[in-house]
């Protein structure tokens, strides 16, 4: 009888197991193919397609293949997509990393610039191409999202956007008083749920922000190709581009001349390439949105406008990167 148990127990375990394993992947599929039919139905994307979707053992979900059709019907293929470290015990979920990686077009890149005479479109599709793993652009592409309630209710969103070998974009925005429990009051209305997003936007805050473009060969490359579509050397075109934006700077209201000197003494150091450009904000009075927007608007209509930098205490800098 304990011989038998012995055998007994262990498959039942595994049996439960897999049951639950399987349903677990029910409800995910069930719960993407909701989500993907609300985003349709409110207007986000003409259409949503994947090959498959998935929870692994470890707890990550991932989809294969999501080929998307925008609103302007442009159309791309997303290879890997993966959720990971989701806080599945929560109702508002306390945090996950969202990764993706690999972009694929149907046919051949899309055209940036159609504009005669102007050779930046090309350039920067003759670079695309030149870097592209097997008709993929090794794009990558990762989000983190925390959310502490406890904290006056801090909601932090990370997202980075990198080209290995060419740039690193990140952009990293705090916010205060967002109780995403209002979210989920009404979970089956989606029109409740956009005047609920609404109203906590406009009474949150935001202390920080920032957004920081890292170089990791960009600069190079498209100076050179720029160059070579020019006719001239990569330090030609370089001092050719500063000289372009420093008579551009000449034209900018008087109010705004120390921020456009700011700005070009930290691209003019990011040109030299390995670089890290950083534009970074922390609002006065705690950031709050509202009493914000009542502000900026009324320094615009009066044309103050280095009012609206003093306010969102705009910072620019370039340094090394890591």
């Amino acid at each position: 009888m304990t011989k038998k148990l012995l055998i007994i127990i262990p498959c039942a375990l595994l049996l439960c197991a897999g049951a639950l394993y399987t349903f677990a992947n029910y409800k995910v599929k069930t719960a993407v193919d909701t989500r993907i039919t609300e985003m349709i139905e409110n207007g986000d994307y003409l259409a949503l397609e994947y090959a498959s979707v998935g929870i692994k053992p470890n707890g990550d979900i991932v989809m294969n293949n999501l080929h998307v059709t925008d609103l302007n019907s442009n159309e791309y293929t997303l290879l890997d997509i993966r959720i990971s470290d989701y806080d599945y015990f929560n109702p508002v979920p306390g945090h996950l990393n969202l990764t993706a990686k690999g972009l694929r077009f149907p046919a051949d890149l899309p055209i940036f610039s159609n504009s005669s005479g102007n050779s930046s479109g090309n350039s920067l599709n003759n670079y695309l191409t030149a870097i592209m793993v097997e008709e993929t652009l090794p794009l990558e592409l990762s989000y983190r999202y925390e959310y502490h309630p406890e904290d006056e209710s801090r909601l932090q969103n990370v997202f980075r956007v990198t080209l290995p070998g060419s740039f690193n974009l990140t952009s990293n925005l705090v916010m205060t008083n967002v109780p995403m429990e209002a979210l989920n009051q009404n979970p089956a209305s989606a029109s409740a749920n956009s005047s609920n997003m609404s109203t906590m936007l406009q009474n949150a805050d935001i202390p920080n922000a920032s957004m920081a473009l890292e170089d990791l060969g960009m600069v190079d490359a498209m100076l050179k190709i720029q160059g070579d579509a020019l006719g001239i050397s990569p330090e030609e075109y370089r001092q050719q581009l500063l000289v372009q934006l420093q008579t551009a700077a000449l034209f900018v209201p008087q109010q705004l001349q120390t921020l456009a000197q700011d700005f070009l003494g930290s691209f003019t150091e990011f040109l030299d390439g390995e670089k890290t450009l950083k534009l970074s904000i922390s609002p006065e009075n705690g950031g709050n949105i509202q009493q914000l927007q009542g502000e900026i608007m009324g320094a615009f209509y009066i044309g103050n406008i280095s009012r609206i930098t003093e306010l969102l205490n705009l910072d620019i800098e370039t340094f090394q990167s890591n």
